[in-house]
């Protein structure tokens, strides 16, 4: 559970921080991409077990 808690809270400072940049795509594909890191190392994880 506490994993899921970190994975919200960082995905929504990615959304921030990538709102403040120039492009607008980043404000879209930082939190993706770092929603993205946390779900292949749950499956990464996983498949470890």
């Amino acid at each position: 559970m506490g994993r899921i808690i970190i994975a919200i809270i960082l995905t929504i400072l990615g959304g921030i921080f990538g709102s403040f940049l120039e492009p607008p795509v980043f404000a879209i594909s930082i939190p993706i991409a770092i929603m993205g890191g946390f779900i292949l190392a749950e499956i990464q994880r996983k498949n470890d077990k």
